[in-house]
Formats: structure tokens, C-alpha cells, sequence
């Protein structure tokens, strides 16, 4: 059903190359949730702490940092499925080293790397879609990233199986997830790349940038999705160290994060035609304090935290996409100011990962929960601000 509706869309050849970006962002997305799941089996390989495990979240979000921000520049100057398909290759040869590392800094250089491909294919197939598509990218984009949460679901649950049917061995793990990247590379290799449009002078006229909102906007990105890989990152190593559940449950849990993630995305494309997105932004960070204090209550109950890695999925899924929205309807998107909100959300992957595992390794998991909870109270003052900010515009317009 659905590929009959989006196919009504574009000729069979914007289809197929939409479809090889789809694939490519399910590898995106099985990447990118496989950290947390193998997280204490990497520090038994290096022999090091959970502490200081936590920095291949640094290392790997720095990559992904670098090529999500870094990305416009590269795929203006070189095709973009060839960029694609060297990055993918990358983390095929990155994620087969992972696993056979046994010095924690050569890991932390082999995830930097890994990391770097994230990014760059992160960045490629937002701008592939924009490029091939243009006007008609939307309902395309809402499945493009509906992909990355598929792949972002299904990859602890991969990683928990294939580890229960290999007797623990994380190499098969990883390396089964390796062959799944293969069919995404194919199709890049396949097929051409879309013309860049953005190269093109279109002579148009940009409008003046209201300069006050983009700090607080890059805050709600670097929180937003700090809060969302800090918590889809963290969760199973909290469940299983605490003992709340085994570590079967606990990849489950990470799974039911992603997937309800993922739900939450497809359940708001219909709402968001009819809601504004300051209010889908209020109320998913309404939801996010809620469900985080809900856990704070409850820390340690095993039923509070399948409730919790559900409604913090659903309550954080939408804001990224939203923010995008919110944020062009307030100001003319250009790239560099794209480049700011990537900037953001890289920094918040990067950094709030790495300090909830040294408050886990220091102060232990509640305070980390507890961290966790006021960093989303942070995100919903700055909506308010924003939706102040908005109201008092609103009102001055209407007197003038």
C-alpha cells in the first residue's frame, strides 16, 4: 500500500533511487541503535569501565558530527551516490573491525570512522530526496525517516538473537549486521545520483532572518536529540546493570524505544496537517517531562520502564522534524543556518551520551534518570519562551 502510494508520485526511476536511500537509511538506522545494546560486551573486550566506555559514544557521534555537518559541503562537490557509497563501504569495514578490537583507543578510532560514515549517509539522503523531488519531497521524506526508525528498531532485537543463537559472540552480532548494509551500497552503485540542485542560482529573494530565535532553537536540537540517544543509548546498560530485567528484556526495551519512535512519526503525519508545530512542540516536551518523571518515581520497576522506553519514544519522536518545520515557517532556511541545527544535534548525540555514562559510572542510574528528566524541563522553558516569543509577534502584528 504504501509503495503504491508513493509511487503515484514519482516515474519509476525517481522511484527506485528513493527506494535506495530508504534502504540506505534503514542501515542508518541499525547503526546507529546497535551502540547500546553491545555497550557492556565492548567494555569486556577492552577491559574498561562503563565509565569509560561511554566515550565511544563520543567518538562515534563525533564522527557523525562531522559528517552530518560537513555533508552539504562534500555532496556539493562530488556525486552524491558515489559519496554515499564509499561512506557505506566505510561502515561495512568499520563494523567489521568493532568487534575485533581489543584496545580501547584503537575501538574509539575504528567508531570515530564509523560514526563519519553515519553522518555522511544521514546528510546524503535528506539532500538526495530534496534534490530528486523537490516540491513533491514530503510525503517521500516522512518515509525516508520512517526507514531509519525500522532500522533503529530492529537493531537490538538482531543483535539480542543473533548473540542468544551464537552463545554471546558479538562478532556474529555485528557482522550480521554488516550484511544487512550491503543491499543499500548495491543501489548506489546501481543507479545515478540526482542532480544538485543547489548549485543552481535560482535568483530568488531572501527574507530577513529573525536572529533571535535560532539560539534557542539550536538548544531545543541539541537536547532534543541528546535526550533521545542519551536515552535509547543508556537504557538497556541501566535495566541490565540494576538488574530490573535480563539482558534479553533489556534489548527489548531498547527496541520498544526506537519502535515506538518510529509509531510516533507515522501516527503525526496526519496531525501535523492539522496542528500547528509550536503546539506539536509544546506537547511532545510536556510528554517527555511527564514520562521521565513517571520514571523517576518508579526506577527501579520493570513494568515503569517498558511503559517509560514507550512513551519517551512516542513523546520525542516527532520534535526533530517538527523543529525543521517550526523553523522554517519563522525564518528563510538557508544552509548555513541548516548547518547550526545540524550543529546542535550533533553536539547534543556527541557530549549528553558521554556525561549521563560518567554520572551512571560515578553518581549512579538515578541520577543519570535524573539528569535525564532535567534536561527535558530545560527543552519545555525554551518552547515556552519560543511560544511566548511567537504570541507577542502575533499580537503586535495584529495591532499594526
Amino acid at each position: 500500500m504504501e509503495k503504491t502510494i508513493l509511487s503515484a508520485h514519482a516515474d519509476p526511476q525517481e522511484f527506485k533511487k528513493f527506494l535506495t536511500n530508504a534502504v540506505c537509511f534503514i542501515s542508518l538506522g541499525l547503526g546507529t541503535a546497535s551502540l547500546g545494546p553491545i555497550l557492556p560486551f565492548l567494555a569486556d573486550n577492552v577491559r574498561v569501565s562503563i565509565g569509560q566506555i561511554s566515550f565511544v559514544f563520543t567518538a562515534q557521534n563525533l564522527g557523525y558530527l562531522l559528517g552530518s555537518v560537513g555533508g552539504s559541503w562534500l555532496y556539493d562537490h562530488f556525486k552524491s551516490h558515489k559519496l554515499m557509497a564509499f561512506s557505506l563501504g566505510l561502515m561495512v569495514v568499520m563494523g567489521l573491525l568493532i568487534p575485533l578490537m581489543s584496545w580501547y583507543y584503537a575501538l574509539l578510532v575504528v567508531l570515530l570512522f564509523f560514526g563519519l560514515g553515519l553522518g555522511t549517509i544521514d546528510a546524503g539522503g535528506n539532500l538526495n530526496l530534496m534534490w530528486l523531488l523537490q516540491s513533491r519531497v514530503g510525503p517521500f521524506m516522512n518515509a525516508l525517516h520512517f526507514s531509519f526508525g525500522l532500522g533503529a528498531f530492529l537493531s537490538p532485537i538482531i543483535i539480542s538473537y543473533v548473540m542468544a543463537w551464537s552463545g554471546g559472540s558479538l562478532m556474529w552480532a555485528m557482522w550480521a549486521l554488516v550484511i544487512l548494509y550491503l543491499p543499500g551500497l548495491i543501489g548506489l552503485i546501481t543507479f545515478e545520483s540526482p542532480e544538485n540542485i543547489a548549485t543552481k542560482d535560482h535568483h530568488g529573494i531572501t527574507t530577513p532572518v529573525n536572529y533571535r530565535m535560532i539560539i534557542p532553537i539550536i538548544l531545543l536540537f541539541f537536547l532534543s536529540v541528546g535526550i533521545q540517544t542519551g536515552f535509547g543509548g543508556w537504557v538497556f546498560t541501566y535495566v541490565s546493570e540494576l538488574s530490573i530485567a535480563d539482558v534479553s528484556k533489556a534489548a527489548l526495551m531498547t527496541s520498544l524505544f526506537w519502535g515506538a519512535m518510529t509509531l510516533g512519526r507515522m501516527i503525526a503525519i496526519p496531525f501535523s496537517k492539522k496542528v500547528e508545530p509550536h503546539l506539536m512542540l509544546l506537547i511532545s516536551c510536556i510528554l517527555t517531562v511527564l514520562t521521565m518523571g513517571l520514571i523517576l518515581i518508579w526506577p527501579l520497576s520493570s513494568w515503569m520502564m517498558w511503559v517509560g522506553s514507550a512513551g519517551l519514544g512516542l513523546a520525542t519522536a516527532t520534535i526533530f522534524p517538527t523543529l525543521m518545520a517550526f523553523a522554517e515557517a519563522r525564518m528563510t532556511m538557508t544552509g548555513r543556518i541548516t548547518g547550526l541545527f545540524f550543529l546542535g544535534s550533533g553536539l547534543g548525540m556527541m557530549v549528553l551520551p558521554m556525561l549521563l555514562g560518567q554520572i551512571f559510572e560515578y553518581l549512579g542510574g538515578y541520577l543519570m534518570m535524573l539528569t535525564l528528566f532535567a534536561l527535558a524541563a530545560l527543552a519545555l522553558v525554551i518552547m515556552i519562551f519560543l511560544n511566548k516569543n511567537r504570541f507577542q509577534e502575533k499580537v503586535r502584528d495584529a495591532d499594526a
